[in-house]
């Protein structure tokens, strides 16, 4: 009677045995290639221009169909075109190329992956590289210069090189922006000027968006880049997001009777000055980014000339009143606007920076030096008359627009390391990294 327990026990045993292989397994379940990076070895440091050499031993019961190599983020997302491979055999030696000469890509963490599959199973395997991306550094100044009532031309002038015209717009003209990421400069007009993105590679325009006209009102204000997108403010009261193929990305909240001024991209925010047409306040209005609801708003005294994002969490305004010109921080998270200096001189033309410590004010025909740090503000440069003004903190210059000349100071000195004559008078001084 005991050995016939004990002969139940173990059938009874040796069947959930099965059961649990079984559902383990599945019944459809079938064995994937075996997949073995040989190079590169995981952790591997590599740099822009590098070129991983791949090396994998792939083996199956069958033949195996396809294999795919991928460049990954730390976050699974393709970052170079897949490289792809019809194998048909049961032993495999792979070895392929990776180049990595996009200027674009970021310091991090990346994964080499190598798939393979058989048409009914696939395996995956990975190793891990440490990528130092390519150094930030400026290659040239893009002048924006109007020769006639309706036509500008843009030049660039290199580093190291004479400027040369990269093309003509024609209309009238409200601003530009630059993207080096997507070696795009944008282009808008106020009354009949189109919104263009410009290919500086190929000199042509990628896509325009049409102004609608209807003289005398104004349809685009104002517009700025944060590298990915180009955002732009129009007579409806919109601010509207384009990519570097012209898709709509983002579309704010519309605000009628009045206009979007100034802008800019802070974290998941767009932080926007509003001036209502019959209103003495101006206002600034936080959108959440993509959504383009209304987050914060918070009403002030005055005209915002320039936005600069400060932190993750607040911007500088640099504002003109009846009473003086003076730059506020803006906290988002607290909803308040805190008075960080009254400038000596009475108003403010232009802003470029704060970038590194430093920030260069044209007032008039003078150009002041503002460190936020310290507060210091000391009077830098006196000229004829300022066009236009941008300060690279890479290289600690700084690009002055006079008369029919490009200026360029190497702070702190005050002489002139080089002048650069340009047709017409200069609207627009914009900067041209390499990535």
């Amino acid at each position: 009677m005991k050995s016939a327990v004990n002969l139940f026990s173990g059938l009874l045993i040796l069947l959930m045995s099965s059961i649990i292989v079984a559902c383990s397994n599945g019944d459809d379940y079938v064995t994937p290639p075996e997949i073995r990076i040989r190079l590169p070895y995981d952790g591997r440091a590599c740099g822009y221009g590098d070129t991983i050499h791949l090396q994998a031993e792939l083996s199956h019961y069958k033949a195996i169909q396809y294999a795919r190599v991928s460049l990954i983020s730390a976050n699974n997302v393709l970052v170079l075109p897949a490289l792809n491979f019809n194998v048909n055999e049961y032993n495999y030696l792979l070895t392929a190329s990776i180049p990595l000469n996009d200027p674009q890509m970021d310091d991090g963490t990346y994964y080499v992956q190598v798939r393979a599959g058989d048409g009914e199973s696939e395996s995956a395997e990975s190793v891990k590289v440490q990528y130092s991306a390519l150094e930030r550094d400026l290659v040239s100044v893009l002048s924006v210069s109007k020769l006639a009532s309706s036509e500008y031309v843009v030049s660039e002038l290199p580093l190291a090189g004479q400027l040369s015209e990269l093309f003509r717009l024609q209309g009238d003209y409200s601003g530009a922006a630059v993207s080096s990421a997507n070696r795009q400069l944008y282009t808008a007009g106020r009354i009949n000027g189109n919104l263009q993105a410009w290919n500086l590679a190929e000199k042509r325009a990628d896509w325009t968006v049409q102004a609608i006209v209807n003289p005398p009102l104004e349809y685009f204000y104002h517009l700025c880049s944060d590298e990915n997108e180009v955002f732009v403010s129009d007579r409806d009261g919109y601010i509207r997001g384009y990519t570097a193929e012209g898709l709509v990305s983002f579309k704010s909240q519309a605000f009628p009777n009045g206009k979007f001024t100034r802008f800019v991209r802070l974290s998941n925010w767009l932080i926007a000055v509003f001036e209502p047409f019959n209103g003495v306040l101006s206002e600034l209005v936080v959108f959440n980014y993509p959504g383009g609801t209304v987050f914060r708003q918070f009403q002030f005294q005055g005209k915002a000339v320039h936005l600069d994002p400060d932190d993750d969490e607040g911007v500088m305004i640099f504002v003109n009143s009846d009473a003086a010109s003076a730059v506020f921080r803006f906290s988002v998270t607290e909803n308040t606007m805190v008075k960080l200096r009254i400038f000596p001189f009475p108003d403010i033309s232009m802003v470029t920076g704060p970038s590194e410590g430093n920030c260069f004010i044209a007032s008039g025909n003078e150009l002041w030096w503002y460190r936020p740090a310290t507060g210091s503000t000391v009077r830098y440069l006196t000229f004829d008359e300022i066009h236009a003004v941008q300060y690279d903190a890479l290289s600690g210059r700084v690009f002055v627009a006079a008369g029919n000349n490009i200026e360029t100071y190497r702070i702190p000195d005050q002489v002139s390391i080089a002048t650069v004559a340009v047709q017409g008078e200069t609207a627009d001084l914009l900067l041209l990294y390499n990535r």
